[in-house]
């Protein structure tokens, strides 16, 4: 049966329709500073986000991410063929860069992606006037020669000046560039299980991530662009998502020399939401205490550990306020930062952070590491780590602190420790972890969330 004009209509809105809230997107990003986090809660609460089937919202997550990653390229296109930029109330640049983005970055033809983008202008009485203009500048990028496409910069024309400079500054161009260029992939799915990653390997149709022994744990990586809870192992409750770098500072308190295994040892695990170190550390048998100042998130930790069937001691508080009643036996301190390791999965990072916000934090990552040391028995030890590739928030800050601590020494990592990897480590002992790296020996599925880590102990 030949489909009705009602239904082509509907056909041809449906596809509208995740581009339209793309487009919302990024205006609520850009224009007001919302987050990735704050854009994608707001739309679960919208009626036309619900009635999408799953292909449309992940296309639309796909849209807006790619976008994102490939800002600079992008807005660098479009300043070579637009004479001014379109007024920010008529939204014609954010249809332009999706536009862009499906033309160049994605498997859209170039039909559905200029088609939608000029009815996406024509939706709007403050757009409908640029359609035209909307048309031409699309059908432009489409008919220019490929060595016209691709800016000198390279991939660093999609990092602000800002970072872009202090990249390069703190580990050379070179290394800024692979950063840049490892920020422009997706991240793939870690997957961290309770055991058996070799079997649970094969369910998921994944490869096995790190030595499945008690000093590199158990995970799985895979490359998926599906719904998660609907893997096996997720109901019953056998694994968690995890990125190897987050999972990293869990395996190493066992490897620590004279400290034994986790299993009965009181842990705590600060800033502790959403609970994937958490559990990291119940799987190892320690009893851990999670401590966190956001009831939100953590009513979202105890929801994991649940699924889990998993326990932990909850504990709202803020960290620096935070009273025991007993001293705790390790303590992992994973501080709030800036969060440039996970570019990867949040892009936006690159326009709503700031230098003085560093500044604060530096600050208060300062302020936890010395509550933290107050928490310890005489041996104990602290995992510090932070998800930022800023040295103030990692090396710095270490520096800092055992400067003041005479009675707190660094124990180096090894690279045994982590899986021979020894180009992480840095010259302290630390771990360094940058974006482009490999959890893999031949460099199979390259990238990890960068990450900071090093080890204390407080003398006996």
């Amino acid at each position: 049966m030949a489909p009705t004009p009602n239904s082509k209509k509907q056909s041809k809105d449906a596809g509208l329709i995740p581009r339209f809230i793309v487009q919302d997107w990024l205006y609520d990003i850009f224009r007001r500073g919302k987050s990735l986090d704050d854009v994608f809660a707001i739309s679960e609460q919208n009626s036309e986000w619900q009635k999408l089937p799953s292909r449309d919202r992940a296309f639309a997550r796909s849209l807006l991410m790619t976008t994102l990653r490939h800002r600079g390229e992008i807005e660098w296109l479009l300043a070579k063929f637009l004479k001014k930029p379109p007024q920010a109330k008529t939204r014609v640049n954010e249809i332009l860069s999706i536009g862009v983005a499906q033309l160049l970055f994605m498997e859209v033809s170039d039909h559905a992606a200029i088609d939608t983008s000029v009815r996406l202008a024509k939706r709007s009485d403050k757009s409908r006037h640029l359609a035209k203009l909307v048309n031409a500048i699309l059908r432009q990028v489409t008919r220019a020669k490929p060595e016209d496409l691709i800016p000198a910069e390279g991939p660093l024309i999609n990092v602000p000046e800002f970072w872009r400079k202090r990249w390069a500054k703190h580990y050379g161009k070179p290394t800024a560039e692979k950063i840049a260029q490892a920020c422009l992939e997706p991240a793939a799915l870690d997957i961290i299980v309770k055991k058996d990653a070799s079997n649970w390997a094969t369910k998921l149709k994944g490869t096995v991530l790190g030595a499945s022994d008690s000093r590199a744990g158990y995970g799985v990586r895979k490359d998926h662009r599906g719904i998660v809870t609907e893997l096996e192992g997720f109901d019953a409750g056998e694994w968690w998502i995890q990125d190897f770098s987050a999972h990293l500072p869990c395996t190493l308190f066992e490897s620590t020399p004279g400290f034994g295994t986790l299993k009965n040892k009181s842990v705590a695990d600060l800033c502790a939401a959403p609970g994937g170190k958490t559990a990291a550390l119940l799987n190892r048998g320690a009893e851990v205490t999670s401590v966190d100042v956001s009831e939100k998130r953590l009513s979202r930790l105890s929801e994991n550990l649940e699924r889990l069937n998993f326990s932990a001691s909850v504990v709202q508080s803020d960290v620096l306020t935070f009273t025991p009643d007993e001293r705790f036996d390790a303590v992992l301190l994973d501080a709030p930062c800036s969060a440039t390791g996970t570019i990867r999965r949040h892009p936006d990072i690159l326009y709503l952070k700031t230098e003085s916000l560093i500044s604060e934090l530096q600050a208060l990552q300062r302020q936890m590491l010395e509550k933290t040391s107050t928490l310890l028995k005489p041996g104990g030890i602290i995992i510090y780590c932070t998800c930022s590739l800023e040295p103030e928030e990692g090396e710095e800050q270490i520096e800092h602190f055992l400067q003041k601590h005479e009675d707190f020494e660094r124990v180096p990592i090894s690279s045994e420790e982590i899986s021979g990897h020894s180009e992480w480590l840095t010259k302290s002992g630390d771990v360094r972890l940058l974006p482009f790296f490999s959890p893999f020996k031949d460099d199979e599925w390259a990238g990890m969330d960068g990450f900071f880590i090093s080890r204390l102990r407080l003398k006996p």
